[in-house]
């Protein structure tokens, strides 16, 4: 399958790592302060938002793949999407989104302006075989 990728903003793919320390930072913070064993579950709460983190870092990468069969695009509004070609109705790339159209209320606008242009040069390449696989069905 060809595929593009596009890598998140450091926040936007730490943000579970980025939480979780700051709520172990203060649950210590606060245990050693005021003295409470209360405070401790901050840590608690801390390290199971690091461990949900790390184990669904899958989630949190965008792309797209495609082959002569289907279309499969992730992003973390959406989650994954998949259309068979002969799905498609419409198929739109523009400057910066990407519209895919399927059925009478079905379909996905994916933002592709993050991209790299070598990638999205790639996409725009390989649509003149897109526009091929939703007719041949």
């Amino acid at each position: 399958m060809n595929r593009i990728e596009k890598s998140p903003h450091f926040l936007r793919g730490n943000m579970p790592y980025v939480l979780g320390g700051f709520y172990v930072l203060m649950g210590v913070i606060a245990y050693f302060i005021i003295g409470d064993a209360f405070y401790l579950s901050y840590l608690i709460i801390g390290i199971v938002a690091a461990g949900i983190g790390y184990f669904r870092r899958e989630h949190r990468k965008e792309f797209i793949k495609w082959n002569s069969k289907k279309i499969v695009l992730q992003d973390q509004i959406n989650g994954k999407k998949s259309y068979s070609w002969t799905a498609v109705d419409d198929f739109i790339i523009s400057e910066e989104n990407l519209l895919i159209k399927s059925g009478a209320a079905d379909g996905v606008y994916f933002e592709i302006r993050e991209f790299s242009q070598t990638d999205i040069a790639k996409l725009r390449s390989a649509y003149p075989e897109f526009a091929n696989l939703k007719h041949s069905a």
